[in-house]
């Protein structure tokens, strides 16, 4: 019996699809499951042209009129799941001709989306919808939307449902649906029907998961098997908290951090038992409050209970809304990231509090896990050391965030770059949080301390601090033993030498800033010093006058800009520098005239005032030049626009507040004041990360673009957090082997077709595209390749994508982290349905991939990766054309498609002023 079927298209697939206002034409194997997705993602459609196309199509087919269609001689064969004689049948009631079945399909929604369901099927379950016409009838006219949204994972086998999780996953759905498995056509009514198809949505979901993944959502990690069809139930019973349920308008959207994402970031062992920290109870006082307690040991003792299954995640984390859900979703996985191996004791009460103290100083607790620090007394420290400044508002509360926050991103900037490792990192991060703060909340000169006893005393010494410091942030300059083999580029013989290219970077952010050098708070710190001294002498202030005229001679006069460029409303506008010091001089002086040691002794407080003052705008400053790219780059005819910082503190909300200053940074532009950035110092490198793109020529017009604004910044932060001291040549050369292996692999099903099962097996397929992988194999074998992904191939090449996260996209949303992953074959389509989170290029690593073969193919050094796609992404972003915000195929087509020319091109501009350093005269290339 035929379950599918090659059909003319009148017109050809690219006459209908820009009848439907369809850009991209999709490939003819996939073309079934593409435009009816594509023609029905929204309830009423969002493209015109499909409207009044489709409207015309309805209007003329109940007539029998054939000329609805593209009226072109030319015709393509499509595959169409089944055969037209049972569309007549079972679906439209009335004759339908082949040449006209693609046409009579897409114009009536709910038979496309039986089709959409349809081509998810394997063989032999199509093999039983064709032998059952009463079945796909009844689908049709009820269940339509939930068939097309979750079929992916139906399997009839000898006329019995197998459902995902094997024979132990049967005696569970047969006692939820109350039906046999032997009965796949009441079983199938129920799965659909029942609960409006949330049912049918869980059964997809643990079709969609990983064997261990699966075994946990289904229980099968539990000893009792009565224990497994209790909680399975619960499970089932828990959906009903699922609020977004729009399936019947809209089949292809998700929710957002749904149970699909919540079981996709737990972290399970093999046999699907959670990994710690697990306890129900310890979870369950975690999400119970906000606060951190100093005398958790009751709240966090090491209580014997259950661990957490998915029937209890349901409940705790699914049944909240959006904004909760998304945070103890993030509470968890970082909880079992980081504190996986935590002991009982102390180690847990401080684990209790780091992980409550996520949602409210995230970027703090993200930026020491991102360091690699797993102590949890650190964390502890620091969260309630940010609590103690979270009280401050106004100036008090600016200066001492910026000065905490930019000192804590000095340490983690030289981490990344290798200056430091995590044990010193820790050290230096432990000695910051103990700092003291005054009555006032003040620091008093104590981050200025630390900085020039600890943080400088840590790194090479240079000529000034600010020098040593810049210096540490850029990275350790390549010395002749890491140069590598030679390097010639177009005649010219060069080294890579990150660290200098960096720091000449810095260098020039820094004077494009024109502010004060890092020197100079701290010297005046310094000076303030021996006027809090109990004999305070009248020789020492003139000595103490003497040093601070010398400094107040290094302060550049107060610009009109630097008052109109402050944002931070709560803060005031920020004092006069030059002339507040002037005036403690003057002060002093008259002290000294007049004998006057206790006048100059009650100048210490103001003194030490304004270089806290001064020293968080340094720091603000010199934070932001880490970030803001090109130093001829647009937001430097500004000046030093990190004095429009917001921390967020004018808000009314003191919980806003308090969230506000750690909150992931964000780019703001709001009526009547000028490009800003709210939110918290450390993570700038997520909240500027369109600034590191670069575009090499302005010349050509461009279109507006294709991919959503979320879309968009999530490509350019995963290009931000690529770390170039981590792109290793190793990597690069396995990346190009693995890859190359993966589509001889490939090749060789067009001679070898028996072998694509266990293919797709491997790659864990969706049914859709094994069914056009197969067609596409009979009739274009050319094209193969283009149906899957460089991370697919990759990993058919026995690739680890788990030892190449370095080369990874940004997981902020898909995995609540800041790190970089290539997301494993299998889990990425998971993703896909929820544009508001921009997971899409989650799972995207395609144009990573391709510019690490090119640069093997170039005989060009791994760690210019980040300077290649700085170009290439922005070029990537602007051009290419996704037909929806599902269109993954369309990203991973264009990523592949660009040339060698082009990275060329990219390479020269890393030659200019980048990490490709001339060594001396050009030389012959023979």
């Amino acid at each position: 019996m035929a379950v599918s079927e090659d059909v003319p298209l009148r017109g050809g697939t690219a006459a209908l699809s820009h009848a439907l206002g369809i850009d991209q034409v999709p490939e003819r194997g996939r073309f079934m499951f593409e435009i009816t997705h594509l023609v029905y993602d929204t309830p009423e459609g969002r493209r015109p042209a499909a409207v009044a196309f489709l409207e015309a199509v309805r209007q003329t087919a109940p007539r029998g009129k054939r000329d609805a269609g593209p009226d072109t001689r030319s015709a393509e064969l499509v595959p169409v799941p089944l055969t037209a004689e049972l569309w007549s049948n079972a679906i439209f009631h009335r004759k339908v001709a082949k040449d006209e079945l693609v046409i009579a399909i897409v114009a009536d929604r709910a038979a496309a989306l039986v089709c959409h369901g349809l081509t998810a099927l394997d063989e032999e379950t199509l093999a039983f919808f064709a032998r059952h016409p009463a079945v796909l009838t009844r689908i049709y006219e009820r269940s339509a939307p939930m068939f097309a949204a979750f079929s992916d994972s139906l399997r009839i086998r000898a006329n019995r449902v197998e459902p995902p999780g094997g024979a132990a996953a049967v005696p569970l759905w047969e006692a939820v649906l109350v039906e046999k498995a032997t009965r796949p056509d009441r079983f199938l009514f129920q799965l659909l029907e029942l609960n409006d198809g949330r049912l049918a949505y869980l059964y997809d979901v643990i079709g969609q998961l990983d064997p261990a993944r699966r075994a946990f959502t289904l229980g099968l990690w539990l000893p009792s098997a009565p224990d497994r069809l209790e909680r399975f139930k619960a499970l089932t019973l828990g959906l009903d908290a699922i609020r977004e349920w729009k399936v019947r308008t809209l089949p292809f959207g998700r929710a957002s951090y749904d149970l699909m994402m919540m079981l996709a970031r737990i972290a399970v062992d093999r046999s699907g038992a959670p990994l710690a920290p697990a306890s129900r109870a310890v979870w369950s006082r975690v999400f119970g409050g906000a606060d951190l307690p100093d005398d958790v040991a009751r709240q966090a003792r090491a209580v014997e209970d259950d661990p957490f299954d998915a029937a209890w995640l349901m409940d705790t984390i699914g049944s909240a809304d959006v904004r909760r859900r998304a945070e103890r979703l993030d509470q968890l996985t970082f909880g079992q990231r980081v504190f996986g191996d935590v002991g009982a004791g102390t180690e847990r009460s401080d684990m209790f509090v780091a992980i409550r103290a996520l949602p409210r100083f995230r970027m703090l607790m993200w930026t020491i896990d991102r360091i690699g620090i797993r102590t949890p007394a650190l964390y502890a420290a620091a969260a309630r050391h940010a609590g103690r400044l979270g009280s401050l508002d106004g100036r008090r509360g600016v200066d001492a965030l910026a000065q905490f926050q930019g000192a804590l991103a000095l340490v983690a900037r030289m981490a990344s770059v290798r200056t430091v490792d995590a044990a010193h990192a820790q050290a230096l991060i432990a000695r910051l949080v103990a700092l003291p703060t005054n009555e006032q909340g003040r620091y008093a000169g104590a981050v200025a301390v630390w900085l020039r006893d600890d943080l400088a005393a840590a790194v090479r010494p240079a000529d000034t601090l600010e020098t040593t410091i810049l210096a540490a942030m850029a990275g350790p300059p390549s010395g002749e033993r890491s140069r590598g083999a030679p390097l010639t580029w177009e005649g010219q013989a060069y080294h890579l030498d990150l660290g200098a290219a960096e720091l000449r970077r810095l260098q020039r952010v820094r004077e494009k800033q024109e502010g004060v050098a890092l020197d100079v708070p701290l010297e005046i710190a310094a000076a303030s010093r021996p006027l809090t001294a109990e004999k305070l002498a009248v020789d020492d202030i003139a000595g103490i006058v003497a040093r601070l005229t010398r400094v107040a001679e290094g302060v550049p006069p107060r610009s009109r800009r630097d008052e109109e460029d402050n944002v931070a409303s709560s803060a005031g506008v920020t004092p006069n520098v030059r002339d507040a010091l002037r005036k403690v001089i003057d002060d002093l002086t008259r002290a000294e005239r007049n004998k006057d040691v206790r006048r100059a002794a009650r100048l210490a407080e103001p003194l030490t005032e304004l270089a806290d003052q001064l020293l968080g705008q340094v720091l603000l400053s010199i934070a932001y030049a880490a970030e803001v790219g090109d130093p001829d780059g647009t937001v430097l005819l500004a000046g030093d626009v990190s004095h429009r910082h917001d921390f967020g503190l004018s808000a009314r909300d003191a919980e806003q507040r308090l969230r506000t200053a750690w909150a992931v940074p964000r780019q703001d532009v709001a009526p009547g004041l000028p490009w800003h950035v709210t939110g918290s110092l450390l993570g700038l490198d997520v909240g500027l990360a369109p600034l590191v793109l670069r575009r090499l020529t302005s010349e050509r017009v461009l279109e507006a673009p294709k991919l959503t604004t979320n879309e968009r910044e999530a490509f350019a932060v995963s290009v931000s957090l690529l770390n170039p001291f981590a792109l290793l040549d190793a990597d690069r050369d396995a990346i190009a082997g693995a890859v190359q292996r993966g589509r001889r692999r490939v090749q060789a099903l067009a001679h070898d077709g028996t072998d694509l099962d266990s293919l797709a097996d491997e790659l864990a397929l969706e049914g859709w595209r094994r069914r056009a992988v197969r067609w596409t194999l009979a009739s274009e074998p050319d094209r193969v390749l283009s149906l899957l992904t460089l991370t697919e191939l990759l990993t058919l090449g026995g690739g680890r994508t788990a030892d190449l996260n370095n080369w990874g996209m940004a997981m902020l949303t898909a995995q609540g982290c800041l790190c970089s992953r290539l997301t494993p074959p299998g889990r990425w389509p998971t993703l896909l349905g929820r544009p508001q989170l921009g997971l899409m290029a989650s799972g995207m690593a395609d144009l990573n991939l391709h510019v690490a073969m090119m640069l093997k193919e170039l005989h060009l050094p791994a760690a210019l990766a980040k300077v290649v796609l700085s170009a290439a992404m922005q070029d990537f972003i602007d051009e290419v054309k996704p037909s929806d915000d599902a269109d993954w195929l369309t990203l991973v087509q264009a990523a592949r498609s660009v040339s060698r020319e082009r990275i060329e091109d990219y390479v020269a501009a890393a030659t200019a002023a980048g990490p490709l350093v001339p060594d001396g005269p050009a030389s012959r290339v023979p």
